[in-house]
């Protein structure tokens, strides 16, 4: 098969990851401040706000951006209809953007006393309107770096935000000993600094231009995504809201730490959805097109793999790596780890299969999959964490992501048949299985030996696979390859 789009979208995906990989990475450098210098109770504020963050954001966006990365990815349009389609989007967004934000603003005092516990923390609560507000904003301006594929940008001004944010933290909290406030004022300076940094991006594409039916259009579109991201949202923050309420802000601290370990298993996802949906419609032959679908799967689900037992294997040594002396009092939380990477391993399959979605426009069938996957979320949440404890929330989140791969899966085939490498997949899945089941053998080894055995049973993974001849002749040289060179933009290949 021809493996430019699977280079293509190996090298934009890889580029996309640097921004938000590497700043989020450093950010794991943050827990020891936050254990030292931030109460428990400081560390559920900041857990609460950012989910509040996460839920208010898919309000402010209208599905505006999924609408635009379909619309403005390929050469279907000229440059002007594309300039008032993109104006139109962003000025709705300007001002849904602001009418909330105010909203949010006028009645901080209510809010805080509602979310974190007392008015006195109106002032968060107004910080996190204005990061909303930023971030709404330039939120379509990365969009229009995606559909082109300028991922250098995208990466580059990623980068540059997180390292502000990270850097901004130490200083307030560390320095300035400013407390939890310290957390917002970053994020706040960040996001202004993201919206600036794009906004020559704005300049090309914008023209003081609204047309209501380009607006009807894109929210035909993207409105149907909606739903869909407050389901998504369900799955992966309402738990933090339920173990506070549940089992209180100490046990939530516990969750949010293990929880922060598999943050490089998310962020992969991330990036691959982030290039996705533009490499997929990039490809205009739907066979060619379908066979990269069955290829990226396969590739994934081997690459996820690997990924996923690592963290089976070693989840308490990265604990006391990073806890240091009070990572005793986060030992419990290291079950979590490999359930919640499993958990965003399916939801990057699930991703994968959307591909159908975007090819054929079908978007409407996305809210009734992922609200069914919420409600299994939140019924296990509610059922199993007073039983079991926070555990139940990792796997609830493996359910509910578990059960839209199958339900999306068997809703697209009709209309997207993509001939997937089935007998290959169960190469890996059973690879992983036989690897999984000798690492329990030392789990709770905490000693060097037990560290270096480990290591060799790892070691058995590829070899199993190679073994049984996973990689087709020629194979490996093509996945050598698509390191090699720099990704090239749609605006390249229209000169």
């Amino acid at each position: 098969m021809n493996f430019a789009p699977i280079r293509s979208l190996v090298r934009h995906t890889a580029i996309y990851s640097i921004g938000d990989f590497l700043g989020r990475a450093v950010a794991v450098v943050l827990l020891p401040l936050y254990l030292r210098k931030l109460s428990p109770a400081d560390n559920g504020i900041i857990t609460l706000s950012f989910a509040f963050i996460g839920f208010t954001a898919v309000f402010y966006s209208l599905g505006l951006n999924q609408a635009l990365v379909r619309f403005l990815s390929g050469d279907r349009e000229d440059d002007e209809h594309l300039r008032r389609r993109f104006s139109t989007a962003f000025l709705s967004l300007l001002l849904v953007g602001t009418t909330v934000s105010t909203l949010i603003w006028v009645n901080a005092s209510r809010i805080a006393a509602a979310l974190l516990g007392t008015s006195g923390n109106a002032d968060i609560v107004r910080a996190l309107a204005l990061i909303v507000l930023l971030d709404t904003l330039s939120e379509p301006l990365f969009s229009l770096c995606r559909a082109r594929q300028q991922s250098v940008r995208f990466a580059l001004t990623r980068l540059c935000q997180h390292t502000i944010q990270v850097a901004l933290i130490v200083y307030l909290i560390l320095f300035r000993d400013v407390g939890v406030r310290g957390v917002f004022t970053a994020n706040v300076a960040s996001s202004s600094f993201a919206l600036l940094a794009m906004a020559p991006v704005a300049v090309g594409a914008i023209r003081p231009v609204f047309r209501a039916g380009l607006l009807r259009e894109l929210l035909a579109f993207g409105l149907p995504f909606v739903p869909s991201a407050v389901a998504v949202l369900v799955i992966s923050l309402s738990d933090r809201f339920l173990i506070e309420h549940l089992m209180g802000l100490d046990q939530l601290g516990i969750y949010g730490v293990a929880y922060k370990f598999s943050i490089p298993a998310l962020l992969v996802v991330r990036a691959f959805r982030s290039a996705w949906a533009p490499g997929v419609l990039s490809v205009h032959d739907p066979i060619e097109a379908r066979a990269v679908c069955a290829r990226v799967t396969t590739y994934f689900i081997a690459a996820a793999s690997l990924l996923l037992l690592f963290v089976t294997g070693f989840s308490r040594e990265l604990i006391l790596l990073v806890g240091g002396e009070r990572a005793p009092d986060y030992l419990d939380g290291h079950v979590v780890i490999p359930i919640v990477t499993l958990g965003h391993t399916l939801y990057g399959i699930y991703v994968i299969l959307t591909a159908g979605v975007y090819a054929e426009g079908r978007a409407r069938m996305l809210p009734g999959i992922v609200i069914a996957g919420a409600i299994v979320n939140v019924c296990i949440n509610l059922l199993m964490i007073p039983q079991i404890g926070y555990i139940a929330a990792a796997w609830s989140s493996v359910a509910a992501n578990g059960l839209m791969v199958v339900l999306l899966y068997l809703s697209t085939r009709a209309f997207y048949p993509v001939p997937y490498e089935v007998g290959r997949i169960g190469k890996v899945i059973v690879a992983t299985l036989v690897v999984t089941m000798a690492l329990d053998r030392w789990s709770g080894d905490l000693t060097l030996e037990g560290a270096i055995a480990k290591g060799i049973v790892l070691l058995a993974y590829p070899t199993i696979l190679w073994g049984w001849r996973f990689l087709e002749a020629g194979e490996w040289g093509e996945l050598r390859s698509l390191g090699r060179g720099a990704p090239e933009t749609l605006d390249e290949k229209r000169t």
